[in-house]
């Protein structure tokens, strides 16, 4: 047995296996932490959510929850955001996390090694096995192949004067002859459309039918005609074609 042989070939699949989730999350620009996770009672306990945030930004992330709007080109392809889940391994006297990072179609693309901790304290526990199941994540080097986004918007909120005029995330609309703007936010089912007021006006939800989206208060469906967003229906049994919005 060729022992040089073996050991040339393990080196050379665990360096394309590391390329390979590298690259895996160097094609994602944003990531979503959920405000609770599924093994803790409570929104953000033992601050396990913030500390996660901050680690994700440390490693150069954008995490959703650090911006007051979405942008537009996660508007146009919520395939650019990653969801991240903390899984909480089994073990006894021990505290083990695992970071897992989903794509649009909820396929594990990045999973972290597992942080360990001897603790007794929940929070120092939590904490302590967070930060060492990071250390993959640092490791991995994250760059977005294709970033040209706006610089620190990690530690910049975005105003509407400077950003939502330009996002094509923001459509003006004409409802009772009064004027509206609305967002369409990405949301893990599709997409919100959300007033002025932060009141969601319509949820699309994704069909299986790629860039199909079923409207839940007005009948038909809905999907992007170029840059606009439009309902198709059946009326007097003839195909209706209208601006999605003229239906609020």
């Amino acid at each position: 047995m060729n022992w040089n042989y073996i050991k040339t070939t393990v080196i050379f699949l665990l360096f394309h296996f590391f390329s390979f989730t590298q690259s895996n999350l160097d094609n994602y620009k944003y990531v979503s932490v959920p405000d609770r996770f599924d093994f803790l009672k409570t929104a953000d306990q033992y601050q396990l959510n913030s500390l996660t945030e901050f680690l994700l930004t440390k490693n150069g992330f954008i995490v959703l929850g650090n911006l007051d709007y979405y942008p537009s080109d996660l508007t146009e392809n919520r395939c650019l955001m990653l969801d991240l889940n903390i899984k909480k391994i089994k073990s006894f006297l021990k505290t083990k996390l695992e970071l897992q990072f989903k794509n649009c179609k909820n396929e594990i693309v990045f999973r972290s090694d597992v942080g360990v901790s001897n603790e007794k304290d929940f929070k120092k526990a939590f904490h302590e096995a967070l930060r060492e199941s990071f250390i993959s994540i640092t490791n991995a080097n994250y760059n977005f192949s294709k970033k040209s986004f706006v610089t620190n918007l990690k530690a910049k909120k975005i105003m509407p004067d400077e950003s939502l005029e330009n996002d094509t995330s923001l459509i003006k609309t004409n409802i009772d002859n009064k004027n509206y703007k609305v967002i369409i936010v990405p949301t893990n089912y599709g997409y919100d459309v959300v007033g002025g007021n932060k009141e969601i006006l319509l949820s699309l939800y994704q069909t299986t039918c790629d860039d199909l989206y079923i409207i839940d208060k007005l009948p038909g469906a809905a999907y992007k005609r170029g840059s606009r967003w439009v309902r198709e229906y059946i009326k007097d049994k003839k195909t209706i074609i209208e601006s999605l919005f003229n239906g609020f």
